[in-house]
């Protein structure tokens, strides 16, 4: 298998320097350093083919929200709630894809506070154009993995997820710990 240069290197550090720490675990750092090597190689192999449709994972996510979502539109906060990745300036976003005619503003009229966005035809034409594309290259970046062993790495997941959020009330926040713990 290829290894990324960044992989070996930080996977030495990372074992050479943590034996040295109270608390130190091989196996939890590097499923951390893993998931997020991971993670930055399929960023950039994604935004590779998104930047030809002018596209980046944040507008991609909220086309696909206001795709799929009420035919109305969706509140700005609501679409900043959802978001799969950055929460940063929905509504700089917004403002961004209502230049390239993707997105609609819409006042509500009962409540003149509330802002809505809703898709435009441009914007469904764009995802129709790229969602196939987008669906192959997933498919064809992921070949080398059967499903049986998709699904295994999808409970994973799952899994860590419900982990990470079930104990991140414990971690200590504090340099008290170091000194204390």
């Amino acid at each position: 298998m290829l290894q990324d240069r960044r992989e070996a290197y930080y996977h030495e550090r990372v074992q050479q320097a943590g034996s040295r720490y109270a608390g130190f675990d091989w196996l939890s750092c590097q499923i951390t350093l893993d998931l997020l090597h991971t993670y930055d190689v399929l960023h950039q192999l994604i935004a590779r083919y998104m930047a030809a449709f002018g596209l980046s994972k944040s507008t991609l996510n909220i086309l696909m929200l206001l795709r799929h979502g009420p035919a109305e539109g969706m509140q700005l906060h609501d679409l900043g709630e959802l978001l799969l990745v950055s929460r940063a300036n929905i509504t700089g976003l917004i403002d961004h894809l209502e230049q390239k005619g993707y997105v609609r503003r819409i006042v509500d009229s009962r409540d003149r506070r509330a802002r809505y966005a809703r898709i435009t035809k441009k914007a469904e034409v764009l995802l129709d154009d790229f969602m196939p594309l987008h669906y192959h290259n997933l498919k064809t970046l992921l070949k080398d993995m059967s499903n049986s062993e998709k699904e295994a790495l999808l409970a994973l997941l799952k899994k860590m997820r419900t982990s990470l959020t079930a104990n991140s009330d414990a971690c200590e926040t504090s340099l008290d710990y170091v000194s204390h713990g």
